[in-house]
Order: C-alpha cells, then structure tokens, then sequence
C-alpha cells in the first residue's frame, strides 16, 4: 500500500530515480569494465592500458573528439548541479509535494548547454526565472536563461551559458567580406591597367591685335 498512497518513498521508484538520474555514469562505467576485461583476456594487462591511454589521448588531441567528450561532460554536470542547486536555492521551485521539475535531457550548444524540463503540477517555468542568479554559479557558467516553448507550457528549457562567440579580442570573419573581395577581384580581371597619357602641346598662333574703331562725325549738320 506504500507504493499507492506515498510512492516517492517507496524503494522501486526510489531505485528507479536513481538509475535515471545516473544513467550516463552507469553505462559510461559498465562499457569502461567490460572493455578493459576484453582487453585483458585479448593481450594482457599492460598492453590493454597502453590502448585505453592511447585512446585517451587521441580523444584529448582531436578538435572534434575533444568537444565532443567535454561538452557531454558538462552536461552531465549540468544535470546534477542543476538539481542541487533547485534543492538549496532559497526561493520556492518545487511544488507544495516538494516534486521538483522532471529533468528529460541534456544537450550541448554553441554557448554552453541546454538542459530541458518538464514541470510538475503546481509549479511552472516562472519559478525557475527567481534562482537564475544561483543556477550561473553553481553550474560553473557566466550566466543562466530560460527558454520557453510558447506551444506547450510544461516544456521548457534551462539555458547554461558558458561563452559568448561574439566575445572575442580577434575580430570574427564575416562571410560577406570575403564574398565582397571575390567580386572585386572577379571585376579586376580582363581589364588592362590604366597607363598615363601623353599629352601633347598644340601650337598657338599669335592673332593680330583688333583695329580701332573709327568714329565718323554726323555731316548732317553741316550741310544746309
């Protein structure tokens, strides 16, 4: 009757919640042991750590690799700080049940990660917009945001941010520069450079200077 009337304290979904909560880390920790004991049984001791430190270094020294493992690392940290934090925080997140917000996923972005949640019956988004000043630090990141969905108010989605892309001591390369410089050069060619012209002088003829006017007097006066 425990698991009908007070399930949250029942050992099965106590159990189950944790298994949740830690999937990650038990598939993580179950491939590590059944690896390294194929391993063992395939070459040995020495040579199986020597291909599990190989393949560790491999991870750490390719760009791709290397994003890949830490930003699914701080997801996972994310997940599990997150929880905390909503526990401790001094403002209200859980329901009057004390349910906090049902954690679905956890997924990297170009800024940090997006946690995503599904709220319980008598809580909402809102009440995690009150503790985005303690969810920052405790994830280790510079700032927090909430993302909501406008079609369905139950999901939404914690925004950890760790990096701003625009934040940068060297200017960031702009598409549109480059396309800018391809036409010009594109417009350059075929066209021959302008060379300086010769100019050469005319001659000026000297004109003669104009004549005086002669002034002739009016005669009429004179004659009778």
């Amino acid at each position: 009757m425990e698991f009908w009337h007070a399930p949250k304290q029942h050992w099965f979904v106590v159990s189950l919640g944790v298994l949740l909560r830690w999937r990650a880390e038990i598939l993580l920790t179950a491939v590590f042991l059944v690896g390294m004991a194929w391993l063992y049984h395939q070459v040995g001791e020495g040579y199986a750590w020597l291909i599990f430190t190989g393949t560790v270094v491999v991870v750490v020294l390719v760009p791709q690799t290397r994003w890949f493992v830490f930003s699914r690392f701080w997801c996972l940290v994310d997940r599990h700080r997150l929880r905390t934090c909503l526990r401790q925080a001094r403002a209200r997140t859980m329901n009057l049940d004390g349910a906090l917000p049902f954690m679905l996923w956890a997924r990297p972005t170009k800024t940090g990660e997006r946690i995503w949640l599904w709220s319980r019956a008598g809580s909402s988004a809102g009440d995690l917009e009150a503790v985005l000043e303690y969810i920052a630090p405790a994830c280790y990141a510079r700032d927090a945001r909430v993302h909501r969905v406008r079609k369905l108010s139950t999901l939404f989605a914690v925004e950890v941010i760790r990096r701003d892309p625009l934040d940068r001591s060297t200017p960031i390369d702009s598409p549109l520069a480059k396309l800018a410089s391809l036409v010009r050069k594109s417009r350059s060619e075929g066209t021959e450079p302008i060379a300086a012209a010769t100019v050469t002088p005319l001659p000026v003829r000297d004109r003669p200077a104009p004549r005086p006017a002669v002034v002739v007097d009016d005669l009429s006066d004179y004659i009778d």
